[in-house]
């Protein structure tokens, strides 16, 4: 075969550091933790935004987890 498949290797080919996956952890862990301390109204487009902020730092988190050593 000219593709042989390797069992047991799952993730990604390409891996981060160890403090590469920590900042990138810490830093989605601030964007999903900030939205909780600011103060919109409800139904404003602030409130979308930190919506999104949120959501952003939640993907940035798991992408963190994802390519750690």
């Amino acid at each position: 075969m000219a593709e042989e498949v390797k069992q047991g290797q799952f993730g990604p080919k390409k891996r981060l550091t160890k403090v590469q996956s920590i900042a990138v952890m810490v830093g989605g862990a601030v964007l999903l933790i900030l939205p909780w301390f600011i103060q919109t109204e409800q139904g404003s487009t602030a409130q979308i935004i930190k919506t999104l902020v949120g959501v952003a730092g939640f993907c940035v988190l798991c992408a963190g987890a994802y390519y750690r050593p």
